[in-house]
């Protein structure tokens, strides 16, 4: 019994929470119905950047605007796919989920996707039974664009035939190339078929080889080491000859400096001495006979090296630019390279070959100037190693003599003497020969009589004297006095600071001088003497030239015999000779005596200040005058003579010619025979003549004779004052008047005639074109034929006419006659007043009216016609676009076959028509008939009042509706349609979505194929429906047919009224991943349900009663919501709106105070508060609407 009894009590406990549960449900429906709670509630927020954003007629309208729509806070958030910016021009659509993206671009005609979180680079596509085939797909153009089976197959067969194509034009290549290789006999670089080996130009005629290139001479690299007589020599072999002469020179170093240690225990032991000097002498004969073996050998090198380079030069001189006279390898192991080619035994010369680099790793082409410059360096090294070898020889002969009586005496610290009489006194000094003495510190003297006395200083050589600090005497008497100066040569004296005398009998006594050359004399500081008995006297003075003397401070003598004795001077050339302050004098027996003159030529004067003569025996006497030419004069101050025997006697005067004479002041003549006598005058060209002031006459036997006067051609002549003539047999006679072509003529005062045969008669006229004719004052006529007879008329064109005052005809045969008119184009005509005419046959005929376009017309009052066959004939009337109209008042047609017949209608596009009154037509065929209607897209219609058709094939009938996207339809109206093929038929109704279709009043059906049929209610997603009053279906294929019903999900079905569906028969859904309720609308799961049953199990006993508590609470709360929704809402119009309710469920009554307010047209909110018994609802909402 127990055990059924509590059965029993189970059961009834579990019918009444069932009963509780139902109630619960209902009172929340209410709530979710009336806008206040729940999911669907306006402008619920979903998770960040989550939501649906849409933006539709070119951008004006997103989240605020008629027919708008937004969901979540995603739409307006930055970093939409694409750039996508709300309110901009672009009509789009997209839905996001954080940063997983996907939109519809309505302009661009595009789909984007993009995919976030940690699988954000995979888009997946599938079913239930794997992937999914994607078909349609255009041909990828891009490098990231997918590519369809066609091209895929396409791919695989153009590369099967593409290799065996390659493979057969590869062979035919190959075979062909072999072939034309083979048979170039005199080719670029050819290669012998069967020994492999590369020549240059084997087969053309030539001995040079020119490796120059626009930018000067090319480095060689990659040169071998020559190793036969016409071998090449790279600079490596050129530093391994520098190396071999330093081992050599080295060598003999290291026998002297043997030497020198051996005769250093000559005082200890004169047996010992013996031995050494033995040992000594026998290191220095090898020394000297390594030094002179490497010696010859040098000699030998530098003889090997320049026969090598001479061979070089010979081998490369046959090398020829053109393509069949190149440079090849010998083989194809390219280590050798023949010029001439391989097996050619005949040398050629190797020519602007660069500076090859000098290092010991180089592998580069030495050049004849780099071995110049390694000849002299040697030959001036091999006299001085003569010198001191000589006097090595002197002084081991002494040493031989008296080994056995050796005096010399060594008083200094770490000094050594040798020699008879040799004293060293100085601090680690030497003195090596019979008398010799070094008494500076650290000082060496070597050889009979030499004397270093000077701190560091060294005296190599017979009588040879350093006395100066760091002073070196190397040579027979010869003198360092100065303080580190350099003495080397017989008789070489250096007594300046810092001097260098080089060369017998040289003497270099300013401080910092150089002399070089036998007898040269460098006494100026900072001077240099160059060369037998050259000279350099003046400070920093450069004397270069056997006898030169350069005596002017910082004057330069280059030449045999040449003279710089000006101050900055400069004479270049045998007996050239530089006088005067900063002169120049260059070429042979070239004399510069004016200050700042300059003499270029042989036998060449330039005796004024700032002259300059140029070329055998000009003479340049005026102050800054220029002579260039043979036997030219220039006398006159600042004057110019260029050209034999060319004159320039006036001051200022220039004269450019044989023969040419320019005698009047600041006159210039040019040409042969040229003559410029009038002051300010020019003459060019050959007999020219300007005798009038200012004149100027350009041209064979052309004449000036008017006061500031041009004539321009052969046989011209300007005769009037301040005329011009330009052109053969050209006649300007009228003051102030120009002439120019042939046989021109211009006769009235300020005349200009231009054009073979023109005429200008008029005051102030212009004639420009062949027989042209202006008569009119101030006419103008341009083109052959033109004819301007009208005052202040202008004709441009042959035979165009311009009769009218103030007239403009431009074109052939164009014609303006009427007053102020203007006639552009072929046969254009301007009869009207004010009229203007534009292109070919064109018309303006009516008063102040343009025709711009062929065959246009304007004959309306202040018409405009732009275009071929445009008719403008409204008054103030636009025809723009081939055969356009515009017949209305102020109408506006632009497009081919645009008609504009409406007032103040306005038709752009091909064939567009706008009838009504303000109406806007669009687009290729659009039609705007309804008034302010309008229409944009190919074939759109906009026929309702004020409605806008905006796609291809749109049609706007609906009252202020608005359509977008291609076939759309906007019937109802305040409807709204956007995307393809889309309908709104409704009024107040939004279809959004190719094929989406909106029939009830105010639904709203977004998504391809979706319908929204009941009144008020919405549909979203793909094939989505809602066919019930207020119902709502999201997710594709969901359907909701029951009143006020809602389905949610893919397929869900809601049929009944006031219910929420998340799936349908046979298609149910879980509701997962519920976390446990915690307030009293939180739904709860299984865990709990589970828990309330094991609790009820304890406590059924004292349940029921709290179950008929619970059942009076929610009969109560039933009527307290019920109460809330009786109280009506703010009417349109109204701004708020108080109200009360009540109601009554199952006995049990309830009371409402509630008021709405209206913000703002779009914006409106609504609070209220019921009270049933001891319980009490209240709520409030808002809602944005458009």
């Amino acid at each position: 019994m127990a055990r059924g009894g509590r059965a029993s009590s189970v059961v009834a406990s579990a019918g009444g929470l069932e009963k509780v549960l139902k109630l619960s449900i209902l009172g929340a429906a209410s709530l979710i119905a009336m806008g206040v709670v729940g999911p669907f509630a306006e402008e619920a927020m979903a998770a960040n950047n989550t939501g649906l954003c849409l933006t539709y007629n070119g951008g004006s309208n997103n989240v605020a605007g008629s027919g708008g729509l937004i969901t979540g806070n995603g739409c307006n958030s930055a970093g939409w796919i694409n750039g996508m910016v709300p309110g901009g021009s672009t009509n789009w659509m997209g839905m996001t989920a954080d940063d997983t993206q996907i939109v519809l671009d309505g302009s661009a005609g595009s789909i984007y996707f993009r995919t976030g979180g940690i699988n954000g680079n995979v888009l997946t596509m599938s079913n239930a039974t794997g992937g999914v085939l994607l078909s349609g797909l255009a041909a990828g153009v891009k490098p990231t664009d997918a590519v369809n089976m066609s091209q895929l197959t396409s791919l695989s067969t153009s590369t099967a035939t593409g290799i065996t194509s390659l493979s057969t034009s590869t062979a035919t290549s190959i075979a062909s190339l072999s072939t034309s290789m083979l048979s170039l006999g005199v080719g670029v670089v050819t290669q012998d078929a069967s020994s492999g080996a590369i020549s240059v130009g084997a087969n053309s005629p030539g001995l040079t080889v020119d490796f120059a290139g626009g930018q000067g001479p090319r480095t060689l690299t990659g040169v071998a080491a020559g190793v036969n007589a016409t071998d090449a020599v790279n600079v490596g072999q050129l530093a391994s000859l520098s190396t071999s002469t330093a081992a050599g020179l080295s060598t003999a170093a290291s026998g002297v400096a043997s030497l020198s240690t051996s005769l250093l225990g000559a005082v200890g032991d004169l047996a010992s001495l013996s031995t050494s000097a033995s040992t000594g002498l026998a290191t220095a004969d090898s020394g000297i006979a390594s030094l002179s073996t490497s010696l010859l050998g040098t000699a030998d090198n530098v003889t090997s090296l320049s026969t090598s380079l001479s061979t070089v030069n010979a081998n490369l001189a046959g090398l020829q630019t053109s393509v069949d006279n190149v440079v090849s390898y010998d083989d194809p192991s390219k280590s050798a390279i023949t010029l001439g080619g391989a097996g050619v035994t005949t040398p050629v010369l190797l020519t602007n070959v660069a500076a090859g680099k000098i290092a010991a790793t180089s592998t580069d082409a030495v050049n004849g100037s780099q071995l110049y410059t390694l000849q002299q360096e040697f030959s001036q090294q091999y006299d001085l190693l003569t010198s001191q070898v000589s006097s090595l020889s002197t002084s081991v002969s002494g040493l031989q003599g008296s080994v056995s009586a050796n005096t010399g005496t060594a008083s200094g610290d770490n000094s050594t003497a040798s020699g008879d009489n040799a004293t060293a006194s100085g601090t680690n000094s030497t003195a090596n020969g019979t008398n010799s003495t070094a008494s500076g510190d650290n000082s060496t003297a070597s050889g009979t009589n030499a004397s270093a006395s000077g701190e560091n200083s060294t005296a190599t050589g017979t009588d040879s004297t350093a006395s100066g600090s760091n002073s070196t005497a190397n040579g027979t008497n010869s003198t360092a006095s100065g303080d580190n100066s350099t003495a080397s040569g017989t008789n070489a004296s250096a007594t300046g600071e810092n001097s260098t005398a080089t060369g017998t009998d040289s003497t270099a006594s300013g401080s910092n001088s150089t002399a070089n050359g036998t007898n040269s004399t460098a006494s100026g500081d900072n001077s240099t003497a160059s060369g037998t008995n050259a000279s350099a006297s003046g400070e920093n003075s450069t004397a270069t030239g056997t006898d030169s003397t350069a005596s002017g401070s910082n004057s330069t003598a280059n030449g045999t015999n040449s003279t710089a004795s000006g101050d900055n001077s400069t004479a270049s050339g045998t007996n050239a000779s530089a006088t005067g302050e900063n002169s120049t004098a260059t070429g042979t027996d070239s004399t510069a005596s004016g200050s700042n003159s300059t003499a270029n030529g042989t036998n060449s004067t330039a005796s004024g200040d700032n002259s300059t003569a140029s070329g055998t025996n000009a003479s340049a006497t005026g102050e800054n005058s220029t002579a260039t030419g043979t036997d030219s004069t220039a006398s006159g101050s600042n004057s110019t003579a260029n050209g034999t025997n060319s004159t320039a006697s006036g001051d200022n005067s220039t004269a450019s010619g044989t023969n040419a004479s320019a005698t009047g002041e600041n006159s210039t003549a040019t040409g042969t025979d040229s003559t410029a006598s009038g002051s300010n005058s020019t003459a060019n060209g050959t007999n020219s003549t300007a005798s009038g002031d200012n004149s100027t006459a350009s041209g064979t036997n052309a004449s000036a004779t008017g006061e500031n006067s041009t004539a321009t051609g052969t046989d011209s002549t300007a005769s009037g004052s301040n005329s011009t003539a330009n052109g053969a047999n050209s006649t300007a006679s009228g003051d102030n008047s120009t002439a120019s072509g042939t046989n021109a003529s211009a006769t009235g005062e300020n005349s200009t005639a231009t054009g073979t045969a023109s005429t200008a008669s008029g005051s102030n006229s212009t004639a420009n074109g062949t027989n042209s004719t202006a008569s009119g004052n101030n006419s103008t006529a341009s083109g052959t034929n033109a004819s301007a007879t009208g005052e202040n008329s202008t004709a441009t064109g042959t035979d165009s006419a311009a009769s009218g005052t103030n007239s403009t005809a431009n074109g052939t045969n164009s014609t303006a006659s009427g007053d102020n008119s203007t006639a552009s184009g072929t046969n254009a005509s301007a009869t009207g007043e004010n009229s203007t005419a534009t292109g070919t046959a064109s018309t303006a005929s009516g008063s102040n009216s343009t025709a711009n376009g062929a065959n246009s017309t304007a004959s309306g009052a202040g018409a405009t016609a732009t275009g071929e066959n445009a008719a403008a004939t409204g008054a103030g009337a636009t025809a723009t676009g081939n055969n356009a109209s515009a017949s209305g008042t102020s109408s506006t047609a632009g497009g081919a076959n645009a008609i504009a017949s409406g007032e103040n209608s306005t038709a752009n596009g091909a064939n567009s028509t706008a009838s009504g009154a303000g109406a806007t037509a669009t687009g290729e065929n659009a039609a705007a008939t309804g008034a302010g209607a309008t229409a944009t897209g190919n074939n759109a219609s906009a026929s309702g009042t004020s409605s806008t058709a905006g796609g291809a094939n749109a049609i706007a009938s609906g009252e202020n509706s608005t359509t977008n996207g291609a076939n759309s339809t906007a019937s109802g109206n305040g409807s709204s349609a956007f995307g393809e093929s889309a309908a709104a038929a409704g009024d107040g109704s939004t279809a959004l979505g190719a094929n989406a279709v909106a029939s009830g009043v105010g639904s709203v059906a977004t998504g391809a194929g979706s319908v929204a049929s009941g009144a008020n209610s919405s549909a979203y997603g793909t094939g989505s429906n809602a066919t019930g009053a207020g119902s709502v279906a999201i997710g594709q294929g969901a359907t909701a047919s029951g009143s006020n019903s809602v389905a949610l999900g893919t397929g869900s079905v809601a049929s009944e009224d006031n219910t929420v569906s998340v799936g349908s028969a046979g298609s149910e859904r879980r509701i997962t991943n519920v976390a446990a309720g915690v307030n009293a609308t939180d739904a709860v799961n299984v865990g709990q349900l589970n828990s309330a049953v094991s609790g009820i199990r304890n406590q059924m006993d004292g349940m029921q009663g709290q179950i008929d508590t619970l059942a009076r609470d929610a009969y109560s709360g039933i009527a307290a919501a019920t109460a809330l929704t009786m109280i009506p809402d703010v009417d349109p119009g109204k701004t708020l709106a108080v109200g009360i309710g009540t109601a009554n469920f199952k006995g049990y009554q309830a009371s409402a105070l509630g008021a709405t307010a209206r913000i703002t047209q779009n914006l409106k909110v609504k609070t209220g508060v019921s009270y049933s018994g001891s319980n009490y609802v209240w709520g409030a909402g808002m809602s944005y609407q458009w």
